[in-house]
């Protein structure tokens, strides 16, 4: 299963606070997003001038629209902070073997990048127990 749980607080520059300049990428921002969530994993807030997005799903396998939409905002919004937590119980190879644990995304001052998780995982047994084949619920 691949789940992912995130936030990112929505800034087009670090410091500056010009509304029509942030206004102008959120929209573009918003349209990259409605031509990929089909599932409409991703919610919008606007509160006090704190443009806001939260997202949260479950697939069956990894979908790359995921971590996309981090890079996007990395990209177009490069003063925007925020994580992404996502467990992949597929995410193996010769190099690094994630299948037990999230890997979380951070996202600050136009980059994104990906580590190993250390307060939710191990996945098993921290989150969830390990399966018991005696029990009967």
């Amino acid at each position: 299963m691949f789940e992912f749980n995130g936030w990112a607080v929505l800034r087009y520059h670090t410091h500056d606070t010009d509304s029509m300049k942030q206004e102008k990428q959120l929209n573009k921002l918003i349209h990259y997003i409605s031509e990929i969530d089909t599932e409409e994993v991703v919610t919008f807030k606007s509160r006090n001038g704190l443009d806001s997005l939260l997202m949260s799903g479950l697939h069956n396998h990894r979908k790359n629209y995921v971590v996309g939409i981090f890079e996007k905002i990395a990209e177009i919004m490069p003063g925007s902070y925020g994580l992404l937590y996502i467990h992949d119980d597929e995410d193996q190879s010769k190099n690094h073997d994630n299948t037990n644990h999230f890997v979380v995304w951070k996202l600050v001052r136009g980059k994104l990048t990906g580590q190993q998780d250390h307060y939710l995982s191990p996945y098993i047994p921290t989150v969830e127990d390990p399966f018991d084949e005696t029990r009967n619920d």
